[in-house]
């Protein structure tokens, strides 16, 4: 008995084939790939099926079931009576479908970039808050005795302030404050 070796799939490496004979090959053959898999998907499901493919430098390829020029004309919306001698696509509704889906681009293009601004801008005035944040509170990291009269009057205000706020958390927990001690009411 002897034994056969079964051929599996590659893994392919997703890159730009550089020699031009080998990706002219590629082109063609998926090409007729995905075209067999778009007459496949239109003939079981009933669907209508669009493909324009525009390889560098040369024509454009086009599958449509049932007609490439009706199917497009679907996308951008406007109805023409169905031409069935024109067998290739018609430049004016190419043009047109690549008008349409840059409108769109555009479009996405212009939101996101006011968000960016906006997310930018946002940025930039919590990083002023914060260095004014961090300028006002740097006269407190230092000593005492080298602080001026109205650092020291800032200094006094902030923990009377802070004392006010302890008396008022223990008074509503029960709490009273006397001469400098708590006792349980």
């Amino acid at each position: 008995m002897s034994t056969r070796l079964i051929k599996g799939r590659k893994s392919v490496r997703l890159a730009k084939i550089e020699n031009q004979n080998n990706r002219q090959v590629t082109f063609s053959k998926r090409r007729n790939g995905v075209f067999k898999k778009a007459n496949e998907l239109a003939v079981m499901t009933g669907a209508e099926v669009g493909i324009i493919v525009f390889p560098p430098g040369s024509k454009p390829y086009s599958f449509g079931h049932p007609n490439v020029d009706e199917t497009i004309d679907k996308y951008v919306g406007e109805e023409r009576p169905p031409s069935p001698s024109s067998p290739g696509i018609d430049d004016k509704y190419v043009q047109m479908f690549r008008k349409a889906n840059s409108m769109t681009l555009n479009t996405q293009l212009n939101t996101l970039q006011d968000q960016l601004d906006f997310a930018l801008n946002l940025k930039s005035k919590l990083k002023e808050k914060n260095k004014k944040l961090e300028s006002q509170q740097e006269w407190f990291k230092g000593p005492i005795e080298k602080m001026n009269y109205t650092e020291a009057s800032m200094l006094k205000e902030g923990l009377e302030d802070l004392l006010l706020k302890v008396k008022n958390y223990g008074t509503e927990r029960g709490y009273g404050y006397e001469n400098g001690k708590w006792k349980a009411e």
